[in-house]
Parts: C-alpha cells; sequence; structure tokens
C-alpha cells in the first residue's frame, strides 16, 4: 500500500527510447508489410469471430476496414488462438537489442529498472507470462494447414523474430 515509485530520469529517458523503437518494429510490420494482412486472415480465425456473434458489436468498427479497424478483442483473440500472442511481444525484442548494442551499460539500468520499479516489473512479468503461453510450434502448424505455401517464410521470420525478445 506504498505510493508507486516515481521512475528516475534516467529511466524515462531508456523507455522513451524503447518505446519508439517498439513502436517502429510493430508498425513496420503490421502495417508496411505487404503480406501481413494476408498471413494474419489466413492463419488466425480472425474472419471466423467476425461471424460469430460475441459480445455487444462487431469485430470490425467498419466492415469494410483494415486491420486498424479491427477491435482489440478479436485481434488479441486471434493470435491467442494460435498461441502466438503477436500483439503483446511484436517490438520488445527490437527494443532492447537497441538500447543493449547503444551501450551496454543498459542492461544494468534495466536491471535496477526491473529490481525497484514496480511498474516496469510488472509489465516484464505480464510479457514473460504470456510468452510462457505461447508455443511457436502450434503458430507454424497453422501456417502450414491454413496460409498458402508462399506464406509460410513469412510466418517462420514472425516466429523467429519473437525469440529476439530473449536474446
Amino acid at each position: 500500500m506504498h505510493p508507486p515509485v516515481s521512475p528516475k530520469p534516467e529511466w524515462r529517458v531508456l523507455i522513451d527510447e524503447m518505446v519508439v523503437v517498439a513502436t517502429e518494429e510493430y508498425r513496420s510490420i503490421v502495417f508496411k508489410e505487404p503480406r501481413f494482412v494476408e498471413c494474419f486472415r489466413l492463419a488466425t480465425p480472425e474472419l471466423e469471430y467476425g461471424r460469430m456473434n460475441m459480445g455487444s458489436r462487431t469485430s470490425k468498427r467498419k466492415a469494410s476496414g483494415g486491420i486498424e479497424s479491427l477491435h482489440a478483442i478479436p485481434w488479441i483473440f486471434a493470435w491467442t488462438q494460435t498461441r502466438f500472442h503477436l500483439p503483446v511481444w511484436l517490438g520488445f525484442g527490437a527494443a532492447f537489442k537497441h538500447v543493449k548494442a547503444k551501450d551496454i551499460r543498459n542492461l544494468h539500468m534495466l536491471q535496477q529498472m526491473y529490481d525497484e520499479w514496480p511498474f516496469f516489473r510488472v509489465t516484464m512479468d505480464l510479457v514473460e507470462m504470456v510468452f510462457a503461453k505461447g508455443d511457436p510450434g502450434i503458430a507454424n502448424l497453422y501456417d502450414k494447414l491454413l496460409a498458402s505455401e508462399d506464406l509460410w517464410l513469412f510466418g517462420e521470420r514472425l516466429r523467429t523474430n519473437s525469440l529476439t525478445f530473449y536474446i
């Protein structure tokens, strides 16, 4: 029941830098990768969720809209079904690799942030928990069974990207 710990200024600087890198990585794949939407639609049950009468609203904000018009629930459910959880981890690995490459002392600062800043620790623990629930092998099966063969390499690239979080 203690008051929240305020992040140190240098922690804010580091986390702000990581956010920029993670956001760019996420957007470069989800919005700029030409085959992403096709892969998502074929290898997840997103379209099936759209036809189900679940919840109080439609799966999309606009029926004719693209991926950006999806509500959060079908977006998350679709990835959860495949055991891939892409919305949770995409960009994390790039952000950590960036700050590590920039200055190895950033790893010490990240450890300090984890030890002393409850918000950061809980965020990292939640991401780790989602990784523990994931199974790239099952995601691979969804690709192989549902996506066209020309998308398999793209799916493999995404699964490899998920592993960069731990590197």
